[in-house]
């Protein structure tokens, strides 16, 4: 081989690792704890309030997720999930919130998962976890892990329905 066909390769092998190491980047589980405290109210209230206000965001850049939320009766717990739409196997043209013709379905009925001990890891590529532990008969642990711009969002939106629910 000469100097030419090994810098050529080269030339087209390192655009491709640094691609591959970017999308292990964006999809890893790993994702650092960007907030967390002690706020009033049970999880499974709180969870249902803060997924409503984030259904409900119309920010482009919310929109781009799928909120799935699990209620986790025996512990008490409730988890949202905030799967990127990006990188789920089951978005095609026809459901993808970048088609602005696309029939948006994500927000179904929370997952009831009873029997369970642990909450679970997020399963894809995910923007933010948001965990709630019931610790008291009035009040829960909150955490969120995840992307610091969309988790301080739903930072932000379960703080307000923990403040709503202290109202009543």
């Amino acid at each position: 081989m000469n100097k030419r066909s090994v810098s050529a390769v080269l030339l087209l092998l390192m655009p491709l690792l640094l691609l591959s190491a970017c999308v292990g980047l964006i999809v890893s589980a790993d994702k650092p704890l960007r907030h967390q405290a002690a706020i009033e109210g049970e999880p499974d209230m709180l969870a249902r309030c803060a997924m409503r206000a984030l259904s409900a965001d119309s920010r482009p850049s919310m929109r781009l997720y799928h909120y799935k939320l699990q209620i986790y009766p025996d512990i008490p717990a409730a988890q949202i999930f905030a799967y990127d739409t990006r990188f789920l196997p089951y978005i095609y043209s026809s459901n993808s919130p970048q088609n602005p013709d696309g029939i948006r379905d994500y927000i179904g009925s929370p997952e009831i998962l009873r029997g369970v001990r642990e909450v679970e890891e997020a399963r894809y590529g995910y923007g933010f976890v948001l965990t709630i532990t019931q610790t008291d008969h009035a009040s829960s642990h909150a955490a969120v892990k995840g992307d610091p711009f969309v988790s301080g969002i739903a930072w932000n939106y379960l703080l307000a329905c923990a403040a709503a629910s202290n109202r009543l």
